[in-house]
Formats: C-alpha cells, sequence, structure tokens
C-alpha cells in the first residue's frame, strides 16, 4: 500500500439555491474505490476523506444548512495535513526526506463549479447561490498553498465541475498557516473537466445512480489502464493524453467538451505499472431501453464470441484493436447502427453507438 498518499474526495450533487446533479456525488463514490483499490491507487483507506451529503441530507436540507460545505473540505484537508506531518516527522531523522518524496495528496472535486475573479475553477460548494458563490474551494489558490507550504511531494487536482467565468467572485484559498519550506520542488498535476470558460457535463440517466461525469469516466478508465504507455504504466502524461482524447469523443454530439491538464515540470508521476497491454475500454452505447443478450464478434479472428448481458444504457468493455460486429441474440431488437460494426482504435478514447 502507498501509506504516505493521502486523499479528499468531494461530490456534490444536491444544490437547494442552483440546479441539483445526478452524477457528481456517485463519481466521488467511485474515485474513491480506485483510490483504496490495492490495484489502483493502493491508499489505505485511512488515509481518504470523502465528503459527501447523505441522501437524508438532500432530501431535507435547504441552502442554509446543506452540507458539504467550505469547512468541510477544510476540516478533511486539515486532517490529511496533520497526519502526512506526523508520518513524516515520526521517521528518522536521515529517513525523513526520503519518506516526503513518497508522500503524494490526491483532491478530486465533482459538483458544480465557475472561474472566479483570479482563479481558474472553484467547485461551488452545497450552500452556494446566486449571492453566495464565494462558497467554494478555488483550485489554484489552494493548489499555490501546497507548492508553497510543501506538506506534500506530490499533489494532484481533480476538477469534474464548469469553469464558466464570474468575475465579480473573489477566488479564496486555505486557511491553513503552516508554511513550511519544500526540502524539493513540489510536484503536481492539475485536470479540469473543460476549458476556461466553458461549461462540464454529465451523462443523464433515467436511474440517478448510473448518471456519470464524461470527465471523471476518463479518468478513472486511464488509471485503470486505458491511459497506460505500451509498457504498461500510467504515467501523468499518458493519463493526459488518453482523457483529452475520451472526454471529446464522449461529449461528441453535445457542445463539444475539451478537458485541460496542468503537469509538472519535473519528470511524471506514475499512478499503475505492470498493467494488461493492448486492451481499451470501450464504451458500447445501446438504443434507448435495449435490455438483453448481444454477441460481439472480432478481436481475435475464429475465436469464440464474447456474449454480453445488457441490463443498462451502455457497458464497457476491454477489447483488442480490430473491427468488431455486435448482434443481438432475440430476433425482436431493433438492429443496430451500422451493423453493428465498429472499430477499436490504439490509445483508448473508444466510444460506440450502437
Amino acid at each position: 500500500m502507498n501509506d504516505l498518499h493521502y486523499a479528499v474526495v468531494v461530490g456534490i450533487n444536491r444544490y437547494p439555491a442552483i440546479v441539483d446533479l445526478q452524477g457528481a456525488r456517485g463519481d466521488a463514490g467511485r474515485f474513491r474505490e480506485w483510490l483504496v483499490d490495492p490495484a489502483g491507487g493502493a491508499v489505505p483507506e485511512a488515509n481518504v476523506r470523502l465528503v459527501t451529503a447523505t441522501k437524508e441530507d438532500e432530501l431535507t436540507a435547504d441552502v442554509m444548512s446543506a452540507v458539504p460545505t467550505r469547512e468541510n473540505v477544510n476540516h478533511a484537508l486539515y486532517h490529511s495535513l496533520r497526519a502526512v506531518r506526523h508520518a513524516v516527522a515520526d521517521r528518522p531523522e536521515g529517513e525523513q526526506l526520503t519518506a516526503w518524496r513518497r508522500t503524494r495528496l490526491y483532491v478530486f472535486l465533482a459538483g458544480h463549479g465557475i472561474a472566479p475573479f483570479g482563479g481558474d475553477a472553484a467547485l461551488l460548494m452545497a450552500n452556494a447561490a446566486m449571492d453566495l458563490l464565494g462558497n467554494h474551494i478555488a483550485v489554484r489558490q489552494y493548489l499555490n498553498w501546497y507548492e508553497s507550504a510543501s506538506p506534500f511531494h506530490e499533489v494532484v487536482f481533480f476538477a469534474d465541475c464548469c469553469r464558466t467565468r464570474f468575475g465579480g467572485v473573489a477566488a479564496f484559498g486555505p486557511p491553513f498557516t503552516d508554511t513550511t519550506e519544500a526540502p524539493e520542488e513540489v510536484d503536481c498535476l492539475v485536470g479540469f473537466a473543460t476549458s476556461l470558460g466553458d461549461p462540464a457535463y454529465e451523462e443523464q440517466n433515467p436511474d440517478p445512480d448510473l448518471a456519470r461525469g464524461h470527465f471523471t469516466t476518463a479518468v478513472l478508465e486511464g488509471l485503470r489502464g486505458a491511459g497506460a504507455t505500451p509498457e504498461g504504466t500510467v504515467t501523468s502524461d499518458s493519463l493526459a493524453d488518453y482523457v483529452v482524447r475520451h472526454v471529446v469523443d464522449r461529449t461528441q454530439g453535445l457542445i463539444p467538451q475539451e478537458a485541460r491538464f496542468i503537469r509538472g515540470t519535473s519528470a511524471p508521476m506514475v499512478f499503475a505499472r505492470g498493467l494488461e497491454t493492448g486492451m481499451f475500454p470501450v464504451t458500447l452505447r445501446f438504443p434507448d431501453g435495449f435490455r438483453g443478450w448481444v454477441q460481439l464478434r472480432g478481436g481475435n479472428p475464429g475465436g469464440v464470441p464474447l456474449r454480453l448481458h445488457i441490463d443498462a444504457g451502455e457497458s464497457v468493455e476491454k477489447l483488442k484493436p480490430g473491427l468488431y460486429r455486435a448482434t443481438p441474440e432475440s430476433v425482436n431488437a431493433a438492429d443496430f447502427r451500422d451493423g453493428g460494426f465498429f472499430e477499436v482504435v490504439t490509445g483508448g478514447g473508444n466510444g460506440v453507438q450502437l
């Protein structure tokens, strides 16, 4: 396990004074699952703070009582800050620098967002309103503090939120005042769901539990292997390249959403090693209302068809590059688009409307 890695994960669906979302809380839960997965982020569960509202909170809250708030997020970040300081300080003096080099903080933010004055993105808290937009977590201002105070060697921000401009809203940083100087340069990776000034989208679903943010989906697929190099390593560079391609693919037919990344100047961060190569997750999107068995032929000439049972609007499958054909087993099912033929290309970013 990565015992010196920590994470704060925030997802907000309920905004009593704005407009509710479907997928942000679920996206936060899915990102947490990757973090604590030994085959994923391998972060100890005790080092991960999930900051969301319960379903009961969402049903009963008004704007004055809605959670999570900025204070809730700051409390979780402060807990991680103190924990990593103690973890490094408890090492023998000659081992503290080596331990600090192994430290990493993940901050995942999903919900409504803006680009405030002096900032590039800010997640609005549940108690935000059009006259309370200062209730936010501003990515740039928080990152600046972490780079200056240096409790962590590596800092990773993923912000799955809109970046529409609000010039009259000041961007606020954290309340922390610990400013220990870094023994070495702090490295960072920041991923934004969309370009500055633009909205971000989530995929709507009649079942709110199945709603997904396009950016978060791409990030998780990339971290689990779609963004791997030919050697089976997921780095900050390979992940960013994959996510940018895949978000564009997923938002075709909408206003195109273009993810943006800020990468550190040192060697790329490594998120995973030794992953299976040559296989890429492909999002198979089925016609509205389709349910049942599908045969998938291709990829391995002469091989046995892959049978999939479809009980939702889409299915993510790992496939080799090549030409495939999807065929419904039921004779009563409507024909798939283009005869069910589709191609999987090297590098990921695959999405297929059948």
